[in-house]
């Protein structure tokens, strides 16, 4: 089994249990505000069709379906897609389920209106690559939002001590250009690693432009006290998360070449 595929399944049913989504708003990222706060998605009508990348349990296509969106939507985990099954059923909703990763999967040219993805592109190993196939995909005018994380998250908690003897916590990076990597281990123990990557922002803008998409809007949100996705880990880093950027969003649109 793919290792991407065997880590999160061995993790599928320790997430849902730690990890509280806001299933009535779209999410982008841990500790942040949802749409309803953010308005970074393109106006959204009845009949559109959207494809999720990464999809986990479902909760952002769930919400798009609400929205009237015809929705496919991707994961690399049985383990999790079978949780978005039984959710969208309960609702009775109907979304368009697929077991795959970005890398594998194959769709059809200018297929869909908006295309998005939460925290699943760090896991790519050459996301600029599988943007440019991505931009196939997309109908002209159609847009792509993903949400990664922020190069400035992928260094080294470091803390100083302060002249009334608390401590202030900051992140160190040591090179911004070469973030590093965010090696995890499987849960068994075995030698097979998985490694979220970060990657400069201009190396997102430049992979956007590359891929013949314009970029619409850029977003670095800050932490919240009350966010649309958290976990108990996640709340406890609410302090320091709020000084830094955990997440990059961006928001592309692929416009038609002008004759």
């Amino acid at each position: 089994m793919d290792p991407q595929a065997r880590y999160w399944n061995s993790i599928a049913d320790t997430y849902r249990q730690i990890t509280q989504i806001d299933e009535t708003d779209f999410h982008y990222g841990p500790l942040l505000a949802g749409e309803r706060e953010l308005q970074l998605l393109p106006p959204l009508k009845a009949g559109m069709t959207s494809l999720e990348l990464g999809c986990g349990e479902g909760q952002n296509s769930r919400w798009l379906a609400r929205q009237g969106l015809v929705c496919t939507a991707i994961d690399i985990s049985e383990g999790q897609l079978d949780y978005a099954r039984k959710d969208t059923a309960k609702e009775g909703l109907t979304i368009d389920y697929r077991c795959s990763s970005i890398e594998a999967f194959e769709a059809a040219d200018e297929s869909y209106d908006l295309i998005t993805s939460s925290h699943a592109f760090e896991f790519v190993k050459d996301p600029f690559k599988e943007l440019q196939r991505i931009a196939q995909w997309l109908k002209p005018n159609g847009y792509v939002m993903i949400s990664t994380v922020h190069p400035v998250y992928n260094g080294e908690w470091v803390g100083a001590d302060n002249e009334d003897g608390s401590e202030t916590w900051g992140r160190l990076l040591v090179n911004y250009f070469q973030p590093i990597d965010d090696v995890r281990e499987q849960p068994d123990g075995t030698q097979a690693p998985i490694v979220s990557r970060a990657y400069p922002i201009s190396a997102w803008f430049n992979g956007l432009r590359a891929a013949g998409l314009s970029l619409v809007r850029l977003e670095e949100p800050r932490a919240v006290p009350s966010p649309a996705y958290q976990s108990d880990d996640w709340m406890e880093a609410l302090d320091e998360c709020q000084a830094i950027p955990t997440t990059l969003i961006l928001l592309a649109k692929k416009v038609p070449p002008c004759v």
